[in-house]
């Protein structure tokens, strides 16, 4: 039996050629759009192993040529310690995470590299102040805004000026003289939503948090003060504009905080009373920094207290002098360590309600200040009152490391 076949037509034959056609035109284009395989795979295996070398870098640095542990040491904080697996599974993972954070390669040079680029980003001002929402300057020395921020954590070092007040805590008790630490916030703890996103806590610890935490499991009495503050900041002025410290208002606030904190409340100004009419001030210790003392001015509100009692010169610093305020009154005797957010508006203050008043500024070599006076005065009570950025003792540190802003 024969094979049938179809009959072909022209116009069958010409339809099955020109399908044919479009399916080779079809996949022809499909081809040419279709890059090289082979291509493809090269590229990807290029960005592999550059991602590879990436990742694996600081791995590798960091067993042949891991940071010495002093890099860590320097930023105040403790070494983590190696996980423990014999402990809790359930702590393992932050054990090992805090202690591969320590511990990678080239983690130094990454860090001052991270700080270098982001330097120029920190804002306008310059290297020393950063100029902020209305025009509010803010101090970048002594790592303040960063401090503020809970961008640096030197835990060690909080620690070690903790101990350090309380051993001065305890000799004074032993000559029955009370202690008591009041830490005066800095303008970026207390302006925030005045700083760049950047430079906010967002709820992040700070030392001035982790310092208040160790004095208390001291048993040091002290208070903080960045509520009261913020509250006076809220309705009025509490800082300068154009200079780092505080105002009248806002030092009469923390006066109150600290003394009724100390168990004084009988002590406490009335700021109605004690602030007089506004006035012109021009310039600021930061505006000097950025050279535009000339060009600046607010309107501040000046101390306005009856002069009380005899002031008399107990040292012979230049700059800025230990003195006494004595009122001739019975009353107790009161020592102020501090700086210059103290100097001139404790005293008088206290000078309202105490027998002597007597400022010292604090030692810039550690938690130290001039002990003859409490050998020549025997006062009832030490207050401790560094500001916020230089809670920190140094004990290495150059004395004239913080003249510029005394």
């Amino acid at each position: 039996m024969g094979v049938r076949t179809m009959p072909s037509t022209p116009g069958t034959t010409a339809k099955s050629a020109s399908v044919s056609l479009q399916d080779r035109s079809s996949r022809s284009r499909a081809d040419s759009a279709r890059p090289s395989s082979g291509l493809l795979r090269r590229h990807r295996r290029l960005f592999a192993l550059l991602a590879f070398g990436l990742l694996a870098t600081p791995l590798v640095v960091g067993i042949v040529r891991p940071d010495g542990p002093e890099q860590v040491f320097k930023e105040g904080r403790r070494l983590a310690p190696a996980p423990d697996f014999r402990g809790s599974w359930m702590a393992l993972p932050g054990q090992i995470d805090r202690y591969l954070s320590d511990h990678f390669g080239v983690r130094h040079t990454m860090i001052q590299l991270h700080k270098d680029l982001t330097k120029p980003m920190l804002g306008f001002g310059g290297s020393q102040v950063l100029i902020g929402r209305d025009g509010r300057m803010f101090y970048l020395g002594g790592e303040m805004v960063r401090q503020s921020a809970g961008l640096i954590l030197r835990d060690q070092k909080v620690a070690d000026s903790a101990n350090l007040l309380a051993g001065t805590r305890d000799g004074l008790a032993k000559r029955g003289i009370g202690f008591f630490v009041a830490v005066l916030p800095s303008t970026s703890s207390i302006y925030e939503a005045d700083l760049p996103i950047w430079a906010q806590s967002h709820g992040r610890m700070t030392e001035y948090d982790l310092f208040l935490q160790d004095l208390a499991d001291r048993g040091i009495k002290t208070v903080d003060l960045r509520p009261t503050l913020r509250k006076t900041a809220s309705e009025g002025k509490a800082y300068l504009l154009h200079d780092s410290h505080w105002t009248v208002r806002g030092a009469i606030a923390g006066f109150n905080a600290v003394v009724e904190a100390d168990s004084h409340p009988d002590w406490r100004i009335d700021p109605a009373k004690a602030l007089g009419p506004l006035q012109e001030s021009k310039g600021g210790d930061l505006a000097r920094l950025l050279d535009e003392q000339d060009e600046v001015a607010e309107t501040t509100e000046p101390l306005a207290l009856p002069e009380v009692g005899r002031r008399e010169i107990l040292s012979k610093d230049l700059l800025m002098p230990a003195y006494m305020i004595d009122t001739g009154k019975p009353g107790p005797t009161i020592l102020v360590v501090g700086d210059s957010f103290t100097a001139s508006f404790f005293p008088p203050m206290l000078a309202q309600r105490v027998g002597r008043a007597i400022w010292v500024h604090y030692d810039t070599h550690g938690c130290s200040f001039d002990q003859s006076l409490v050998d020549k005065y025997h006062p009832d009570e030490v207050w401790w009152a560094p500001v916020e950025r230089a809670l920190i003792c140094e004990s290495g540190a150059d004395p004239g490391a913080r003249a510029e802003l005394r």
